[in-house]
């Protein structure tokens, strides 16, 4: 869809600026949070952008994290031999970690692609280690996997509880590109791309999005 302004109709846009006008965009929501992918240019670098968020929690709630991975590994069956062998010999901590990013950097990759729920988890592997993305075997080139972690503080009833989401942006950069992860650790290093706004915050402008 290309970038018009409230008040402004297709045919107001010049012609040249038309076609790198377009907006893609992806939708993601996991308990408390909700997040939006978007980026802006030509139709055809705009179409495949995608956002995964996975919370670190576990299912059901009081199971063991080494029980929550055999489940997604072999119950569910979302991981690979080489991903499951990431998270052995680990603290639950990191094994937990390595596991909400593993199922975002999945999560990312197959909205990007417009796959609908049911996609087989297994055919892709990612091994983060080396920097390296595949699906049904072949190199997802040209795909950047941007990764961070969300900090929350919700209010449940009288107590503010702490939630962390590992959230992942796929987008494909083109088919001559590498696969390309990049990390972003601290507030600082996301504020060039990423804006954290409350539901008080969002309600301020939705007069200006009716206008």
């Amino acid at each position: 869809m290309p970038d018009i302004s409230p008040g402004q109709s297709e045919e107001d846009i010049p012609p040249e600026k038309f076609n790198h006008s377009m907006i893609g965009y992806h939708l993601a929501i996991s308990n408390s949070l909700c997040g939006m992918a978007m980026t802006q240019g030509e139709r055809q670098k705009v179409t495949n952008i995608g956002l995964g968020i996975v919370q670190y929690t576990v299912e059901p709630r009081g199971t063991s994290v080494a029980t929550y991975v055999e489940s997604i590994a072999h119950v569910a069956a979302q991981l690979t031999a080489l991903e499951l062998r990431s998270l052995e010999n680990q603290s639950e901590g990191v094994m937990l970690r390595r596991l909400s990013i593993l199922l975002a950097l999945k999560d990312s990759y197959i909205r990007a692609i417009g796959q609908p729920i049911g996609f087989d988890y297994a055919r892709l592997e990612f091994d983060v280690s080396s920097s390296q993305a595949s699906g049904d075997g072949t190199p997802l080139t040209g795909w950047e996997f941007r990764v961070f972690t969300a900090n929350l503080g919700v209010a449940r009833g009288a107590q503010l509880v702490q939630e962390q989401y590992e959230c992942v942006c796929a987008f494909y950069r083109g088919p001559s590109g590498e696969t390309k992860f990049v990390w972003h650790q601290t507030p600082r290093e996301l504020e060039s791309w990423v804006q954290f706004i409350n539901i008080d915050q969002m309600i301020k402008v939705i007069p200006k999005l009716t206008a």
